[in-house]
């Protein structure tokens, strides 16, 4: 009995791979060994990329600034702006709370030291520089 449900097992397979390989000929679809080399980087170029959700909104963007510098924005369900990280001339990587204030700025000035400033709700502000 174990010998003829084997024997039934295989049959099934060999006839599933004949079948698929006859399809695959018939209807002209290349099999895995045939498909494209995919190795190839593409280069997709834009000025603003956005991320929509099942609703359409928007709920993140890669964009720039009015100053024409790069900022990443992600927002919760409520359109608010969750994260928001960009690059600035004067402060290097900022980042944005929900209410679009700066709490965060890491900065490295002109001779190259680097700083970091951190700023609360209360807009208390600390400084820390190696």
């Amino acid at each position: 009995m174990i010998h003829r449900m084997q024997g039934i097992v295989f049959v099934g397979a060999l006839a599933g791979m004949v079948g698929g390989f006859a399809a695959s000929f018939l209807m002209g679809t290349p099999g895995i060994a045939q498909q494209p080399d995919q190795s190839t980087t593409q280069i997709v170029r834009a000025q603003e990329f956005q991320l929509m959700d099942a609703q359409g909104r928007t709920r993140g963007r890669l964009a720039f600034s009015a100053d024409a510098q790069p900022f990443l924005e992600l927002t919760d369900e409520h359109d608010a702006g969750a994260v928001w990280v960009g690059v600035a001339r004067e402060t290097g990587l900022a980042v944005r709370d929900t209410d679009l204030r700066t709490r965060l700025v890491l900065s490295v000035d002109e001779k190259g030291n680097p700083s970091l400033v951190v700023r609360n709700r209360e807009h208390q502000t600390r400084s820390f520089q190696p």
